[in-house]
C-alpha cells in the first residue's frame, strides 16, 4: 500500500536504506541532498516492497505544487525491481493538494505511466569506465583526439576550489552561457555539493592557466555512479579544450573500475556532441507536467 509522509514522518534512515535497496538508485534521491535542496520535500512510500518517491514541493499564491530542484537532474519513484511496474500507480497517488506539477522524473519512470499528464523527453548521456585508457581513447571521436593533441597537457588539481568558489566560476561562465540559473538556485545548489565534499562523495577537479583556474567539473560519486553535476569552463578554458582534459582525467583515473560516467547530459546538441565523443550512449528520460490549478490560474502554466 502506498502511504503518503509529511516532512517530519519520513524515518531518514530507512529512507536511504530504501534507495540504496533499489536498483535504479540515484544520489539525487538521497536524504542528506532533499534535506538542503528542498526543505520540507515530503514522500510517497510502499511499505510493502520499500518503494520510495520523494515529493519536491513549494508554495505560491497559497496553492502547493511540486517542482524539481535545481541540480538534481532525476528524482520520481525508485524501487528494488526499479520504477518501471508501479509508476503509474505511485504518480497517481500524489495528492490532490498539489495542485501543479513540474518534476523530472528518472529513466526507469515510462512515459505510458504519465496518465493525465504530460511528458516531455529529455536526454542524458553515460558510459561505463573502459578496461584501460587506451582503449577509452582509440574509441573518442576524432574531434575530441584532435583537441586533446592540441595542446601541452595541463595539471589538473583535485579539490583546489571550494564550492562556493565553484559555483561562482559557474554562473559567471557556462551559467550564464546557458541562459543563467534560476533566482536562488546557486546558494543552495552550493551547499549541496558542500555537504557531498563533506561525505567524502564529491571532489571538484580544475584547471589554472597564469594562476587562473581556467576550467573545473564536480563530480558526484555514490554506489557505482560518478555524476558530472557542474561544469564551469571559461573562454580561456575553451581556447585551452580545458574541458576535454578533465574528462578524460576522470576516464584516465577510474579506467578498469566499471563505474558510471553519468554526464547528467543535455538536450543541447553541442553538448551531447561532446558527452557522445567520449563514448556516452544516450537515455531518455522525462519532464512530468500535470496542471489542476483553479481557472483563471491554469491559463498562467503550461
Amino acid at each position: 500500500m502506498i502511504r503518503f509522509l509529511e516532512h517530519d514522518a519520513i524515518d531518514r534512515t530507512r529512507w536511504d536504506e530504501h534507495l540504496a535497496a533499489s536498483s535504479n538508485k540515484l544520489w539525487y534521491a538521497r536524504s542528506q541532498v532533499l534535506d538542503v535542496a528542498s526543505p520540507g520535500w515530503c514522500a510517497l512510500m510502499d511499505e510493502v516492497d520499500g518503494a520510495i518517491m520523494p515529493l519536491t514541493w513549494r508554495r505560491k499564491w497559497g496553492l502547493d505544487y511540486l517542482y524539481n530542484p535545481y541540480g538534481l537532474q532525476q528524482l520520481g519513484l525508485f524501487a528494488p525491481s526499479g520504477g518501471r511496474a508501479k509508476a503509474a500507480e505511485f504518480l497517481a497517488a500524489i495528492p490532490a493538494r498539489f495542485r501543479y506539477m513540474d518534476i523530472w522524473l528518472n529513466a526507469d519512470m515510462p512515459m505510458a505511466a504519465a496518465g493525465p499528464g504530460r511528458c516531455i523527453p529529455q536526454v542524458n548521456q553515460s558510459m561505463v569506465a573502459p578496461p584501460n585508457i587506451a582503449t577509452a581513447r582509440a574509441a573518442y571521436a576524432k574531434g575530441h583526439k584532435r583537441n586533446l593533441n592540441k595542446a601541452e597537457v595541463p595539471m589538473i588539481r583535485t579539490n583546489a576550489l571550494s564550492a562556493t568558489t565553484f559555483m561562482d566560476l559557474f554562473e559567471r561562465t557556462t551559467g550564464a552561457r546557458f541562459g543563467g540559473s534560476p533566482t536562488g538556485s546557486i546558494p543552495v545548489l552550493t551547499r549541496v555539493i558542500e555537504g557531498a565534499i563533506n561525505e567524502g562523495l564529491a571532489s571538484i577537479s580544475s584547471i589554472e592557466s597564469e594562476e587562473q583556474c581556467i576550467a573545473a567539473a564536480c563530480f558526484v560519486t555514490w554506489k557505482g555512479r560518478s555524476i558530472l553535476l557542474k561544469a564551469a569552463n571559461t573562454d580561456a578554458g575553451m581556447e585551452q579544450q580545458a574541458m576535454f582534459h578533465l574528462v578524460d582525467h576522470w576516464i584516465t583515473q577510474h579506467a578498469g573500475s566499471g563505474i558510471t560516467l553519468d554526464f547528467a547530459g543535455s538536450n543541447t546538441p553541442s553538448v551531447a556532441r561532446f558527452n557522445s565523443g567520449f563514448g556516452a550512449a544516450p537515455s531518455t528520460y522525462f519532464r512530468y507536467r500535470l496542471n489542476r490549478l483553479p481557472w483563471p490560474l491554469r491559463l498562467l502554466k503550461p
